[in-house]
């Protein structure tokens, strides 16, 4: 695995490209890492909650095969499945989840908020919150169009913490993320692929692109902390403790969060492999004794179908 300090806005790696953009503009990935063995790029992205994004790939180069690429939100709920042809190399833009022909819901940033109302627990914990994946496949297409299907989920993931945090990382339940329906730019037909060759069945890359608030970054050490006003010798504004009071408080709700997911998929982890939860965390303390921990909020969860690959704790 290879990683970067470099200023970039994208994530290239193995002849594909992903990005993620506010309106026209892209954000800035931090700490891109490159693993050649998982087919994997992943880094980390400063999200700007209530405000819409967009989901950008592309093909680098005119190719003998088409590609396709499934975008999934925080865990196993894929929501767009666009395909490129051979000669194309421009930007696939996904501005939200295609629910019909020519219509959408689109992407938004949702905020963690906690609440202290027992009535709202969602058993549906995210596996990945605060994680768009992007995983692209090198395909031929055999029918060039048909009639459009829209994939049928609920909402996508986010969350909402309860203020009584228990062992487990506390109550969680849903936010919209997803917007309401709206008509979108274009039209959109369905196409039919197969693997390129008989190793296409995979996925040839794999992007991961982890948000989260700006402050969660910063205290993580993924993004550079900004000069204090006193240091640059202005004084503080009077509402800056109380802004800081709520920085702390979102902050320390992701932190919560992630703390229930990962606790949600080792006991899942247990349940498939038909062994104690403890037998579990032993195992993955003792894997954890191998890597050297860098940095102070990471939960990495990099799993193949029915097994857990890799594990970093807070």
């Amino acid at each position: 695995m290879r990683s970067e300090d470099a200023d970039i806005n994208e994530l290239n790696f193995r002849g594909f490209s992903a990005q993620v953009r506010v309106g026209d503009r892209p954000l800035r990935v931090y700490k891109p890492e490159y693993d050649e063995s998982m087919k994997t790029a992943s880094g980390w992205i400063a999200s700007e909650p209530e405000k819409e994004y967009h989901i950008c790939w592309r093909k680098n180069e005119i190719t003998e095969y088409a590609a396709d690429g499934a975008i999934f939100l925080d865990g196993p709920r894929s929501r767009s499945r666009l395909n490129t042809l051979p000669q194309a190399t421009g930007w696939i833009v996904e501005t939200g989840e295609r629910v019909k022909e020519q219509t959408e819901r689109p992407f938004i940033f949702s905020e963690l908020v906690t609440t202290d109302d027992d009535n709202l627990v969602d058993e549906n914990i995210p596996t990945e919150p605060g994680t768009i994946r992007v995983e692209i496949k090198r395909t031929t297409t055999t029918v060039t169009k048909g009639a459009f299907t829209a994939l049928q989920w609920d909402d996508a993931f986010s969350t909402r913490l309860h203020e009584k945090t228990k062992k487990a990382g506390g109550h969680i339940t849903k936010q919209v993320s997803i917007g309401n329906e709206r008509r979108a730019a274009t039209p959109r037909i369905s196409v039919t692929t197969k693997p390129f060759t008989d190793a296409d069945k995979t996925p040839w890359v794999t992007f991961i692109l982890r948000y989260r608030p700006e402050e969660a970054l910063r205290a993580g050490g993924f993004m550079p902390d900004l000069a204090s006003p006193l240091e640059e010798g202005h004084e503080g504004a009077a509402g800056d403790s109380e802004n800081d009071d709520e920085d702390t408080a979102q902050t320390e709700a992701e932190i919560a969060a992630l703390q229930a997911a990962l606790q949600a998929r080792v006991a899942s982890l247990a349940k498939r492999k038909g062994v104690k939860l403890e037998e579990v965390e032993a195992d993955l303390a003792r894997k954890r004794r191998k890597i050297k921990q860098e940095e102070a909020i990471n939960v990495e969860l990099i799993s193949a179908p029915g097994e857990v690959i890799d594990l970093t704790d807070l």
